[in-house]
């Protein structure tokens, strides 16, 4: 098996003293781990940081084993734009944290790879505000989710089946309320901010922290049950962010 690729490194794991086992999502083959062969010494060491977006060679002598990089080349270092930007790094590693721990190898997610790609290119752009990452942090998620099966239904209400006028989500089907039918059960159901259903949308923070509970909400009732949600360390900081 063997193939050529470009994507986003979202893990690396110590191998021995000099090499890495390294996770990329790939553009069009999916998540693939690999060997990586003196990958820590001085010259390497900068190409392989989680966030790179890398060109590389893939083989494995049988589909089922553990497979090798090779001829990897830097295409764009995307962290080392914002290390010392607290916020998008933040939404940046909490992705590929869900990357790396939900995703299974060897499947294909081309159209979340270029969703995520776009996430980067905006969040490393110099005018790109922190409350504009997160807005397109929890877009994200919710695309995440999506290609995961746990879809979030935002395209019209689940009780009158009108499409204007959405302002809840219901936590039992995933799906929006309008804002007539759910006005009375509103300690119930989640606020389902605008800028989640129109592009164009204007939000203050409130609208964000709305977006990361409707968005956090179905991450722990669908992947996280067995984990500390609590201790997911990366979204924590971003809800702090807010604060």
């Amino acid at each position: 098996m063997k193939f050529s690729d470009e994507g986003i490194i979202i893990d690396a794991r110590k191998y021995g003293e000099n090499s890495l086992i390294v996770k990329i999502f790939s553009r069009q083959h999916g998540i693939y781990s690999g060997f990586v062969k003196f990958a820590r010494s001085s010259k390497s060491a900068a190409i392989y940081q989680i966030g790179n977006m890398v060109s590389f060679e893939f083989f494995s002598r049988l589909e089922e084993n553990l497979g090798s990089f090779a001829a990897i080349d830097l295409v764009e270092s995307f962290c080392s734009k914002i290390i010392f930007e607290r916020t998008k790094l933040e939404c940046s590693n909490s992705l590929f944290y869900l990357l790396n721990e939900f995703f299974l190898e060897r499947e294909n997610h081309q159209d979340l790879f270029e969703k995520l790609h776009s996430f980067l290119q905006k969040v490393t752009a110099e005018k790109t505000s922190d409350w504009d990452v997160i807005a397109y942090y929890v877009k994200l998620e919710l695309d995440i989710l999506e290609s995961l099966g746990y879809g979030v239904d935002l395209s019209c209400c689940v009780v009158t089946n009108s499409r204007v006028n959405l302002a809840f989500v219901s936590p039992k089907s995933a799906r929006a309320v309008s804002f007539e039918a759910g006005k009375p059960y509103e300690n119930k159901l989640l606020k389902l901010p605008n800028f989640l259903l129109e592009n164009e949308a204007t939000y203050d923070k409130h609208h964000l922290l709305d977006g990361l509970k409707l968005s956090g909400f179905f991450l722990e009732k669908f992947l996280l049950e067995d984990k500390k949600f609590n201790n997911f360390s990366h979204r924590k900081n971003i809800l702090k962010a807010l604060e």
